[in-house]
């Protein structure tokens, strides 16, 4: 933890004395705060991260999570009412000058409490700097995410055998959540996409109350999470039927997945990865239908920062973790997406998901 404390200050202005992450309530927690205080588990609403840059970390706990407290790597301070959290908080940071805070982590309620905390003290924002230390990670993190992918990938395996004639997105949507958290996932990543027909030319669709028809194309969008970090896998069916469109819509989706998986590595900028994509998807019939960019970082959030997108300088480095996700849209008819996610490594990339891309026509 002490390495990871010191690379985050490495990224960050080199004035500071401390940076202090605040958690909200949920569902406005955030996600730097595990980061660095090295948590597993909990949701520290109210709760203190503070990390000098010395290394050390130390978590400002409430009595009621401090069982998940010390299941982290921060010294841990706990406190039992408001006015003891008040002046543990004080004490330490009495001798701060200059604290940097998370901006785009922080409710204005909680800057406004660390300014009364510390009340002699700059407060910046850091932001940035702490974005920008979550794009690499460490051993650790990588094991977790590898984890994720691995019952992400799995699950993704059995969707073929669950499909059937009349059932809901939301049916789908619940057991795709059911077969990860049983299979070791602490929950999902994000509100599962289950997309049946029309539906699934909706990058962001949510499921609803649509039932699956013969013809339709079936598009699942998802990821659960391991010791709080994530996974993000999508994959195509189509039921019943084949319609020539939706067949040549699964190719070219699938060659310009191959396309950006064969230049993405170290020191390649991400849009040249999408722009591979792109060149793909629009030398084809569906041109300017890859609405979104082709991937973005993943860990503790499944948007964790950094995209593969044309507008987007993004140098890809050793230890990121990236989606490559290129998908075709049409409104009213159906889309197909195709998405992994990859560990950059120092010759190329790991394939973190392995689940099949096999184009699968479910009877």
């Amino acid at each position: 933890m002490k390495d990871r404390v010191k690379w985050i200050f490495s990224n960050c202005q080199d004035d500071l004395d401390a940076i202090v992450i605040v958690n909200g309530e949920e569902p406005l927690l955030d996600v730097a705060f595990p980061y660095v205080t090295g948590t597993k588990a909990g949701l520290f609403e109210g709760c203190l991260g503070v990390i000098t840059p010395d290394g050390r970390s130390t978590l400002i706990s409430s009595a009621l999570e401090e069982t998940s407290a010390r299941g982290g790597t921060a010294e841990v301070v706990t406190y039992r009412n408001s006015k003891e959290r008040e002046d543990v908080t004080s004490d330490l940071m009495k001798g701060f000058r200059k604290i940097g805070i998370n901006g785009q982590g922080i409710t204005y309620a909680n800057y406004l409490n660390v300014r009364k905390l510390a009340p002699n003290a700059e407060t910046v924002d850091v932001s940035v700097g702490l974005e920008s230390s979550r794009y690499i990670k460490d051993s650790e993190e990588v094991d977790r995410i590898r984890r994720s992918c691995r019952i992400a990938s799995r699950v993704a395996d059995e969707i073929s055998g669950m499909l059937k004639e009349g059932m809901t997105e939301y049916q789908m949507a619940a057991e795709i959540d059911y077969r990860m958290m049983r299979t070791g996932a602490s929950g999902s990543a994000f509100a599962t996409n289950a997309s049946f027909g029309p539906s699934s030319a909706e990058p962001h669709h949510e499921a609803e109350n649509i039932v699956l028809k013969r013809g339709d194309t079936a598009l699942f969008d998802f990821g659960c999470k391991v010791d709080g970090y994530c996974s993000d896998i999508t994959r195509t069916f189509f039921y019943g039927e084949l319609k020539d469109w939706q067949k040549r819509m699964y190719e070219v989706v699938e060659q310009a997945q191959l396309a950006a998986l064969a230049v993405i590595g170290p020191g390649m900028n991400g849009k040249n990865v999408d722009a591979a994509a792109r060149l793909v998807i629009d030398a084809s019939e569906f041109k300017g239908l890859l609405i979104h960019s082709t991937g973005h970082g993943l860990g503790l959030s499944v948007h964790d920062g950094g995209r593969m997108a044309p507008s987007v300088d993004l140098v890809l480095k050793e230890g990121m973790v990236m989606t490559v996700e290129p998908g075709v849209y049409i409104p009213g008819k159906g889309g197909v997406r195709i998405e992994d996610d990859v560990l950059i490594t120092k010759d190329g990339y790991e394939m973190l998901t392995d689940a099949s891309k096999e184009m699968k026509v479910v009877q």
